[in-house]
C-alpha cells in the first residue's frame, strides 16, 4: 500500500509539473564564464587515488554521505554497495579497498559513524548498523518507509546510546544504537509536495531540531519525543501546489546559543533555541547545507551565488555571483581565512571568507572526457574527498606554492 501511494504521489508530481511548464516561460540556468584571476592561483590539486561506484544525482544522492575515520573513508551507494577504503594511497584497487559489503536494496542514507559503527538506510526502510572493521550487520530495524536522512547519535551527558532519522514518509524515529529497538517514533503530516531528499535532524543538549516539509522548524524533547514548540518561517504562497511549494532542507545549526535556518523558497532565518520566536529573518532561498563560524553564516543559494551574512543581525556582508548556475557542491571551509567550494564544471575554488574575493582556482581532472558534477565534498586539512555525479570517489592534495617555493 506504501508503494503504491508512493508511485501515484509522483505521477501526480510529474503532471503538475508538465502542467506548470507549458503555462510558465522555462528558465534557462546559463552557467557564469569564469572570471580571469588577476594573480596566479597559489593552490593546485594532485589526484591521490579514485575509486569507481556507480552514477549519481544531486536528487538521488541527498542522505549519502562521506565519512572520515582516523585511517578509512567509508561511503555508499545506490547498488546497495557499502565501501571501506584506506584514506592513505596503497597504489592498487585492490590494495585501496579495505572491504565492500554489497546488500539487495539500494543504499539511501550514510553511512554515519557512531561508536566505531556505521549506520546506513536503505530504499526498503531497513536502518542498519555495520561493524566498521569489516561490514558485517550488528543489527536491522525496519521502519515504515524510505531512510533518505543521515542518522544523528546523541551520546553526551543529557542522553546515552540513541540515533534519531527520518523516513520518507514523514516519521521521526528515536532507537537505540546497541539494540536497534524503537523508542519513540513521531508522525508529522507532509504537504501534497516537496522536494526530493530530507532534512539531517540536529542534535543539542537534549532536544533535537528538525525542519519539516512544511515550513515549520520544530524543537522535540529527545529522551520523550515530545514537542516544545513549533515556529513557521516558510510560508507557501501561489494558486498551484508546486507554486505554494516550501522545504527546509538544509541542516539546521546550532551557533553561540542560537538555531539558523535555511528554506527553499523562504528564509534564513535566526531562532531562539529556547521558545522558538525570530532574532531576524532575510528573504532568501535555498537548499544546501551552509556553514557558519563565530562571525558569519556562509551558504549558496537557490541560483549558486554565494553569500555571506552576520550572525548577530543578519546583515548581508557581501554577495559572490561569479559562480551562477554552475553546480555548485557543499560549502566547507579551508583553513581559517578561506571557503572552499567545487562546481560541476571541473574547478576548485578558493575564496576569502572576509569579502567574497576568489583567492585560488584549480582543475580536478576528471575520469572520463565528459562531466563531472561534484555530489559530496569533504576538505580535511589539505586533502579533498570528493563524490561525483559519473560515481567516483576521489581524493585530491592541495599543492601550496607559496609555501612549497
Amino acid at each position: 500500500m506504501l508503494n503504491r501511494f508512493i508511485i501515484l504521489k509522483s505521477f501526480v508530481l510529474i503532471v503538475l509539473i508538465i502542467l506548470q511548464s507549458c503555462t510558465q516561460p522555462k528558465k534557462v540556468r546559463v552557467p557564469t564564464s569564469l572570471v580571469k584571476m588577476n594573480i596566479i592561483s597559489p593552490y593546485s590539486v594532485d589526484l591521490q587515488w579514485q575509486l569507481s561506484s556507480s552514477n549519481l544525482s544531486h536528487a538521488d544522492s541527498e542522505g549519502l554521505l562521506l565519512t572520515l575515520s582516523k585511517k578509512n573513508l567509508y561511503f555508499a551507494n545506490l547498488n546497495g554497495l557499502v565501501t571501506s577504503a584506506f584514506i592513505a594511497d596503497k597504489g592498487f584497487w585492490s590494495s585501496q579497498v579495505d572491504w565492500r559489503r554489497e546488500f539487495n536494496e539500494s543504499i539511501t542514507s550514510g553511512p554515519v559513524l557512531a561508536k566505531k559503527s556505521l549506520i546506513i538506510g536503505t530504499s526498503k526502510a531497513n536502518l542498519m548498523l555495520l561493524n566498521a572493521k569489516n561490514g558485517n550487520i550488528l543489527w536491522k530495524t525496519e521502519l515504515s518507509s524510505e531512510v533518505l536522512s543521515s542518522t544523528v547519535l546523541a551520546d553526551d551527558d543529557t542522553i546515552n546510546n540513541t540515533v534519531y532519522t527520518r523516513t520518507v514518509d514523514g516519521k521521526l524515529y528515536s532507537l537505540n544504537i546497541i539494540t536497534g529497538k524503537i523508542n519513540w517514533v513521531i508522525d508529522h503530516q507532509l504537504p501534497k509536495l516537496s522536494l526530493r531528499g530530507i532534512a539531517p535532524i540536529t542534535y543539542y543538549e537534549g532536544t533535537i531540531y528538525v525542519g519539516w516539509e512544511t515550513g515549520k522548524v520544530e524543537a522535540i524533547d529527545a529522551i520523550t519525543g515530545e514537542s516544545k514548540w513549533q515556529t513557521q518561517i516558510l510560508v507557501p504562497k501561489g494558486r498551484t501546489d508546486i507554486e505554494k511549494l516550501v522545504d527546509l532542507q538544509a541542516e539546521l545549526v546550532v551557533k553561540n546559543g542560537i538555531l539558523y535556518a535555511l528554506g527553499y523558497r523562504g528564509k534564513l532565518a535566526a531562532i531562539n533555541l529556547y521558545n522558538g520566536s525570530l532574532f531576524w529573518a532575510k528573504e532568501v532561498s535555498g537548499h544546501q547545507n551552509f556553514i557558519v563560524d563565530d562571525n558569519a553564516l556562509y551558504l549558496v543559494d537557490e541560483d549558486d551565488v554565494l553569500r555571506a551574512y552576520d550572525l548577530l543581525n543578519g546583515t548581508m556582508r557581501w554577495k559572490q555571483a561569479n559562480f551562477k548556475y554552475r553546480q555548485l557542491a557543499d560549502l566547507a571551509f579551508y583553513e581559517d581565512k578561506y571557503l572552499f567550494l567545487a562546481d560541476g564544471l571541473g574547478y576548485f575554488h578558493w575564496i576569502d571568507k572576509l569579502n567574497g574575493t576568489q583567492i585560488a582556482r584549480a582543475k580536478y581532472k576528471a575520469p572520463e572526457s565528459f562531466s563531472q558534477q561534484a555530489i559530496r565534498v569533504l576538505v580535511v586539512n589539505s586533502q579533498i574527498f570528493m563524490m561525483d555525479s559519473q560515481g567516483y570517489i576521489s581524493v585530491y592534495k592541495v599543492k601550496n606554492y607559496r609555501v612549497n617555493n
